[in-house]
Protein backbone atom coordinates (compact mmCIF):
# COMPACT_ATOMS: atom_id res chain seq x y z
CA UNK A 1 0.00 0.00 0.00
CA UNK A 2 1.47 3.48 -1.14
CA UNK A 3 0.15 6.68 -2.45
CA UNK A 4 1.23 5.51 -5.85
CA UNK A 5 0.49 2.18 -6.01
CA UNK A 6 -3.17 3.10 -4.59
CA UNK A 7 -2.96 6.05 -7.34
CA UNK A 8 -2.85 3.84 -10.08
CA UNK A 9 -5.24 0.85 -8.81
CA UNK A 10 -7.88 2.75 -8.34
CA UNK A 11 -7.04 4.70 -11.85
CA UNK A 12 -7.77 1.94 -13.62
CA UNK A 13 -10.39 0.55 -11.74
CA UNK A 14 -12.04 3.79 -12.85
CA UNK A 15 -11.33 3.08 -16.44
CA UNK A 16 -12.41 -0.55 -16.73
CA UNK A 17 -15.75 0.38 -14.72
CA UNK A 18 -16.70 3.30 -17.42
CA UNK A 19 -15.87 1.00 -20.15
CA UNK A 20 -18.14 -1.74 -18.59
CA UNK A 21 -20.75 0.67 -18.18
CA UNK A 22 -20.30 2.83 -21.64
CA UNK A 23 -20.08 5.92 -19.32
CA UNK A 24 -16.86 7.52 -21.20
CA UNK A 25 -18.80 10.85 -22.00
CA UNK A 26 -20.77 11.19 -19.05
CA UNK A 27 -19.71 14.01 -16.15
CA UNK A 28 -16.64 12.68 -13.62
CA UNK A 29 -16.69 13.63 -10.16
CA UNK A 30 -14.04 12.26 -7.63
CA UNK A 31 -15.37 12.78 -3.83
CA UNK A 32 -12.97 12.09 -1.24
CA UNK A 33 -12.98 12.91 2.97
CA UNK A 34 -9.41 13.69 4.68
CA UNK A 35 -6.93 10.93 3.28
CA UNK A 36 -9.31 10.35 0.45
CA UNK A 37 -8.54 14.04 -0.91
CA UNK A 38 -4.65 12.83 -1.21
CA UNK A 39 -6.04 9.95 -3.21
CA UNK A 40 -8.07 12.36 -5.16
CA UNK A 41 -5.32 14.96 -5.97
CA UNK A 42 -2.89 11.63 -6.48
CA UNK A 43 -5.80 10.40 -9.43
CA UNK A 44 -6.41 13.87 -10.72
CA UNK A 45 -2.95 14.07 -11.60
CA UNK A 46 -2.50 10.80 -13.30
CA UNK A 47 -5.99 11.41 -15.14
CA UNK A 48 -4.68 14.78 -16.69
CA UNK A 49 -1.04 13.41 -17.73
CA UNK A 50 -1.39 10.67 -19.39
CA UNK A 51 -1.10 7.24 -17.55
CA UNK A 52 -5.27 6.94 -18.52
CA UNK A 53 -6.28 9.98 -19.85
CA UNK A 54 -9.57 10.21 -18.40
CA UNK A 55 -11.11 13.73 -17.81
CA UNK A 56 -12.57 14.58 -14.93
CA UNK A 57 -14.84 17.71 -14.03
CA UNK A 58 -14.36 18.05 -10.71
CA UNK A 59 -13.14 17.41 -7.34
CA UNK A 60 -14.52 17.20 -3.77
CA UNK A 61 -12.30 17.59 -1.19
CA UNK A 62 -13.76 17.13 2.50
CA UNK A 63 -11.97 18.24 5.30
CA UNK A 64 -8.81 18.36 2.72
CA UNK A 65 -5.29 16.82 3.29
CA UNK A 66 -3.05 17.74 0.42
CA UNK A 67 -0.13 18.47 2.58
CA UNK A 68 0.62 16.47 5.41
CA UNK A 69 2.89 18.91 6.93
CA UNK A 70 -0.01 21.21 7.73
CA UNK A 71 -2.04 18.61 9.70
CA UNK A 72 0.27 16.80 11.44
CA UNK A 73 0.56 18.50 15.01
CA UNK A 74 3.94 17.43 15.89
CA UNK A 75 7.16 19.13 18.25
CA UNK A 76 9.57 19.94 15.45
CA UNK A 77 6.78 20.68 12.77
CA UNK A 78 6.80 24.90 13.17
CA UNK A 79 4.02 24.95 10.25
CA UNK A 80 1.41 23.36 12.18
CA UNK A 81 2.07 25.66 15.13
CA UNK A 82 0.54 27.97 13.01
CA UNK A 83 -1.90 25.74 10.77
CA UNK A 84 -4.20 24.82 13.73
CA UNK A 85 -4.18 27.83 16.05
CA UNK A 86 -7.56 29.38 14.21
CA UNK A 87 -9.02 25.58 14.73
CA UNK A 88 -7.98 25.67 18.77
CA UNK A 89 -9.45 29.50 18.30
CA UNK A 90 -13.01 28.32 17.41
CA UNK A 91 -12.91 25.23 20.05
CA UNK A 92 -12.00 27.86 22.62
CA UNK A 93 -14.93 29.93 21.86
CA UNK A 94 -17.26 27.26 21.15
CA UNK A 95 -17.00 25.85 24.85
CA UNK A 96 -17.13 29.52 26.19
CA UNK A 97 -13.06 29.73 27.16
CA UNK A 98 -12.34 32.92 24.51
CA UNK A 99 -13.57 35.37 22.21
CA UNK A 100 -16.90 36.20 24.20
CA UNK A 101 -19.12 38.78 22.84
CA UNK A 102 -17.15 39.01 19.91
CA UNK A 103 -18.30 37.54 16.35
CA UNK A 104 -17.08 34.33 14.95
CA UNK A 105 -16.01 35.16 11.66
CA UNK A 106 -14.32 38.38 12.93
CA UNK A 107 -12.49 36.06 15.79
CA UNK A 108 -11.37 33.22 13.36
CA UNK A 109 -10.04 36.16 10.86
CA UNK A 110 -8.15 38.01 13.92
CA UNK A 111 -6.73 34.47 14.50
CA UNK A 112 -5.88 33.59 11.00
CA UNK A 113 -3.93 37.32 10.97
CA UNK A 114 -2.03 36.55 14.02
CA UNK A 115 -0.98 33.33 13.27
CA UNK A 116 0.29 33.98 9.99
CA UNK A 117 1.52 37.95 10.40
CA UNK A 118 2.79 37.32 14.22
CA UNK A 119 3.05 33.93 15.29
CA UNK A 120 4.22 32.57 12.59
CA UNK A 121 7.73 35.10 12.66
CA UNK A 122 7.86 34.97 16.22
CA UNK A 123 8.14 30.74 16.11
CA UNK A 124 11.07 31.52 13.58
CA UNK A 125 12.66 34.34 15.65
CA UNK A 126 12.35 31.44 18.74
CA UNK A 127 15.24 31.80 21.22
CA UNK A 128 16.00 35.55 19.78
CA UNK A 129 12.23 37.33 20.39
CA UNK A 130 12.80 40.09 23.08
CA UNK A 131 11.07 39.52 26.67
CA UNK A 132 8.58 42.06 25.22
CA UNK A 133 7.97 40.31 22.04
CA UNK A 134 7.48 36.97 23.86
CA UNK A 135 4.94 38.58 26.52
CA UNK A 136 3.28 39.97 23.48
CA UNK A 137 3.03 36.55 21.94
CA UNK A 138 1.78 34.54 24.73
CA UNK A 139 -0.57 36.93 25.86
CA UNK A 140 -2.09 36.40 22.38
CA UNK A 141 -1.90 33.30 21.84
CA UNK A 142 -3.84 32.89 25.58
CA UNK A 143 -6.42 35.57 24.22
CA UNK A 144 -6.92 33.11 20.89
CA UNK A 145 -6.95 29.68 23.03
CA UNK A 146 -8.31 30.62 26.25
CA UNK A 147 -5.39 28.55 28.14
CA UNK A 148 -3.40 29.56 30.90
CA UNK A 149 -0.56 31.94 30.53
CA UNK A 150 1.32 29.79 32.71
CA UNK A 151 -0.10 27.17 30.77
CA UNK A 152 1.51 28.82 27.49
CA UNK A 153 4.74 29.88 28.94
CA UNK A 154 5.60 26.80 30.08
CA UNK A 155 4.46 25.18 26.11
CA UNK A 156 7.16 27.49 25.01
CA UNK A 157 4.61 29.36 23.14
CA UNK A 158 3.57 25.94 21.15
CA UNK A 159 0.88 23.79 21.95
CA UNK A 160 0.35 20.55 20.43
CA UNK A 161 -2.86 20.24 19.42
CA UNK A 162 -3.47 16.61 21.73
CA UNK A 163 -2.24 18.52 24.72
CA UNK A 164 -4.69 21.21 23.65
CA UNK A 165 -7.53 18.90 23.15
CA UNK A 166 -6.60 18.27 27.24
CA UNK A 167 -5.99 21.43 28.34
CA UNK A 168 -8.66 23.39 27.15
CA UNK A 169 -11.12 22.13 29.79
CA UNK A 170 -9.21 20.66 32.33
CA UNK A 171 -10.72 22.34 34.92
CA UNK A 172 -13.93 20.26 34.01
CA UNK A 173 -12.10 17.23 34.18
CA UNK A 174 -13.19 16.77 30.32
CA UNK A 175 -10.82 16.60 27.02
CA UNK A 176 -12.39 17.86 23.76
CA UNK A 177 -12.51 15.70 20.31
CA UNK A 178 -10.23 15.48 17.51
CA UNK A 179 -12.29 14.62 14.61
CA UNK A 180 -15.06 17.34 16.68
CA UNK A 181 -13.55 20.04 18.81
CA UNK A 182 -17.17 20.31 20.18
CA UNK A 183 -17.56 16.87 22.04
CA UNK A 184 -15.90 16.17 25.11
CA UNK A 185 -15.55 13.62 27.09
CA UNK A 186 -14.99 12.71 30.73
CA UNK A 187 -12.14 10.68 31.34
CA UNK A 188 -10.73 8.94 34.77
CA UNK A 189 -6.79 10.26 34.42
CA UNK A 190 -7.51 14.66 35.12
CA UNK A 191 -3.79 15.04 34.96
CA UNK A 192 -2.70 13.26 31.93
CA UNK A 193 -0.56 15.39 29.43
CA UNK A 194 -3.09 14.42 26.35
CA UNK A 195 -6.33 12.55 25.77
CA UNK A 196 -6.88 9.04 26.36
CA UNK A 197 -8.87 8.65 23.17
CA UNK A 198 -10.97 10.69 21.19
CA UNK A 199 -14.32 11.94 22.14
CA UNK A 200 -15.79 12.67 19.21
CA UNK A 201 -15.01 9.01 17.48
CA UNK A 202 -16.28 6.77 20.94
CA UNK A 203 -19.30 8.74 20.69
CA UNK A 204 -20.23 8.52 16.49
CA UNK A 205 -18.23 5.16 15.85
CA UNK A 206 -20.95 2.42 16.57
CA UNK A 207 -23.32 4.70 14.79
CA UNK A 208 -21.00 4.45 11.98
CA UNK A 209 -20.78 0.67 12.53
CA UNK A 210 -24.47 -0.40 12.67
CA UNK A 211 -25.17 1.91 9.94
CA UNK A 212 -22.62 0.33 7.43
CA UNK A 213 -23.47 -3.14 8.31
CA UNK A 214 -27.34 -2.43 7.77
CA UNK A 215 -26.57 -0.88 4.52
CA UNK A 216 -24.53 -3.77 3.42
CA UNK A 217 -26.60 -6.73 4.80
CA UNK A 218 -30.09 -4.78 4.31
CA UNK A 219 -29.94 -2.95 0.89
CA UNK A 220 -26.98 -4.50 -0.87
CA UNK A 221 -27.78 -7.88 0.75
CA UNK A 222 -24.12 -8.47 1.72
CA UNK A 223 -24.01 -11.86 3.78
CA UNK A 224 -20.89 -11.61 5.85
CA UNK A 225 -19.31 -12.61 8.93
CA UNK A 226 -16.58 -9.97 9.00
CA UNK A 227 -16.51 -7.24 11.58
CA UNK A 228 -16.62 -3.77 9.88
CA UNK A 229 -13.21 -2.29 11.06
CA UNK A 230 -13.87 1.60 11.37
CA UNK A 231 -10.57 3.13 12.13
CA UNK A 232 -7.97 -0.06 11.19
CA UNK A 233 -4.65 1.15 13.17
CA UNK A 234 -2.76 -2.11 11.69
CA UNK A 235 -3.50 -1.15 7.96
CA UNK A 236 -2.09 2.27 8.40
CA UNK A 237 0.83 1.08 9.75
CA UNK A 238 1.05 -1.13 6.86
CA UNK A 239 0.64 1.48 4.72
CA UNK A 240 4.11 3.22 2.68
CA UNK A 241 4.26 7.05 2.62
CA UNK A 242 7.11 7.07 1.28
CA UNK A 243 6.82 9.52 -1.35
CA UNK A 244 9.63 9.07 -4.19
CA UNK A 245 9.99 6.55 -7.19
CA UNK A 246 11.35 2.98 -5.74
CA UNK A 247 15.19 2.84 -6.07
CA UNK A 248 15.44 6.51 -5.62
CA UNK A 249 17.45 8.12 -2.76
CA UNK A 250 14.73 9.73 -0.52
CA UNK A 251 15.04 12.28 2.07
CA UNK A 252 11.83 11.45 4.28
CA UNK A 253 9.10 14.59 4.18
CA UNK A 254 5.72 15.14 4.61
CA UNK A 255 3.08 13.98 2.26
CA UNK A 256 1.67 16.46 -0.21
CA UNK A 257 -0.34 16.31 -3.12
CA UNK A 258 -0.22 19.77 -3.80
CA UNK A 259 1.74 19.92 -6.35
CA UNK A 260 -0.35 16.89 -7.88
CA UNK A 261 -3.34 19.27 -8.02
CA UNK A 262 -2.32 21.97 -9.48
CA UNK A 263 -0.55 19.79 -12.46
CA UNK A 264 -3.82 18.00 -13.08
CA UNK A 265 -6.09 21.72 -13.08
CA UNK A 266 -3.38 23.51 -15.32
CA UNK A 267 -3.25 20.87 -17.62
CA UNK A 268 -7.19 20.04 -17.24
CA UNK A 269 -8.48 23.36 -17.86
CA UNK A 270 -12.02 22.59 -17.22
CA UNK A 271 -11.20 21.00 -14.02
CA UNK A 272 -12.61 22.76 -10.87
CA UNK A 273 -12.54 21.96 -7.12
CA UNK A 274 -14.58 22.39 -4.01
CA UNK A 275 -13.34 22.26 -0.26
CA UNK A 276 -15.38 21.72 2.59
CA UNK A 277 -14.21 22.52 5.82
CA UNK A 278 -15.18 22.21 9.26
CA UNK A 279 -14.60 24.85 11.49
CA UNK A 280 -14.41 22.71 14.57
CA UNK A 281 -11.81 19.97 12.60
CA UNK A 282 -9.31 19.46 15.10
CA UNK A 283 -7.10 17.11 12.48
CA UNK A 284 -7.14 18.65 9.13
CA UNK A 285 -7.29 22.25 10.04
CA UNK A 286 -9.23 25.03 7.84
CA UNK A 287 -6.54 27.57 7.70
CA UNK A 288 -4.42 24.95 6.58
CA UNK A 289 -6.85 23.79 3.82
CA UNK A 290 -6.44 27.89 2.83
CA UNK A 291 -2.62 28.14 2.74
CA UNK A 292 -2.33 24.64 0.73
CA UNK A 293 -4.34 26.19 -1.99
CA UNK A 294 -2.64 29.48 -2.31
CA UNK A 295 0.84 28.30 -2.30
CA UNK A 296 1.28 25.68 -4.97
CA UNK A 297 0.05 27.56 -7.90
CA UNK A 298 -3.88 25.59 -8.00
CA UNK A 299 -6.19 28.17 -10.38
CA UNK A 300 -8.01 29.85 -7.97
CA UNK A 301 -10.42 31.19 -9.79
CA UNK A 302 -11.72 27.08 -10.21
CA UNK A 303 -11.37 26.56 -6.53
CA UNK A 304 -14.50 27.21 -4.41
CA UNK A 305 -13.76 27.08 -0.41
CA UNK A 306 -17.06 26.70 2.05
CA UNK A 307 -17.60 26.33 5.76
CA UNK A 308 -19.28 24.53 8.23
CA UNK A 309 -20.31 24.71 11.79
CA UNK A 310 -18.75 21.16 12.37
CA UNK A 311 -16.00 18.88 12.73
CA UNK A 312 -14.03 16.41 10.44
CA UNK A 313 -17.35 14.70 9.25
CA UNK A 314 -19.64 18.11 8.49
CA UNK A 315 -21.93 15.64 7.39
CA UNK A 316 -22.95 14.36 10.87
CA UNK A 317 -24.49 17.88 12.02
CA UNK A 318 -27.77 17.97 10.33
CA UNK A 319 -27.96 21.92 9.46
CA UNK A 320 -24.28 21.27 8.15
CA UNK A 321 -25.36 18.06 6.15
CA UNK A 322 -28.51 20.35 4.44
CA UNK A 323 -26.01 22.85 3.85
CA UNK A 324 -23.31 20.48 1.92
CA UNK A 325 -25.82 18.81 0.11
CA UNK A 326 -27.48 22.06 -1.25
CA UNK A 327 -23.41 23.09 -2.14
CA UNK A 328 -22.90 19.61 -4.28
CA UNK A 329 -25.87 20.90 -6.25
CA UNK A 330 -24.25 23.82 -6.73
CA UNK A 331 -21.14 22.87 -7.64
CA UNK A 332 -22.48 20.15 -9.65
CA UNK A 333 -24.40 23.00 -11.64
CA UNK A 334 -21.19 24.79 -11.75
CA UNK A 335 -22.71 27.75 -9.65
CA UNK A 336 -20.44 27.41 -6.41
CA UNK A 337 -18.85 30.12 -4.65
CA UNK A 338 -16.99 30.61 -1.74
CA UNK A 339 -19.03 30.96 1.32
CA UNK A 340 -18.74 31.44 5.28
CA UNK A 341 -21.56 29.55 7.35
CA UNK A 342 -24.46 30.72 8.61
Amino acid sequence: WSEEGDGSSIAEFIRIWITKHQRWNAPKYLIGESSGTTRAAYLAHRMATGEVDISLNGLVLISQALDYEGSTSAHDNVYSYITYLPSMAAAAQYHGKAGQGVPQAEFLEDARTFARDEYGPALWKGARLSPEERARIRDRLVYFTGLSPEYVERSDLRILMPRFQKELLRDKGLAIGRLDGRYAGDEADDVAEVPEADAASYFIESAYNALLNQYLYADLGVRMDRPYIVSSEAAGNAWNFRNAPEGEYWEPKYVNAGHQLATAMRRNTELRAWVANGYYDMITPFFDAEITFARYGIPQERVAMTYYQAGHMMYLHEPALDAIAADLRAFYAGQLEDRQPD
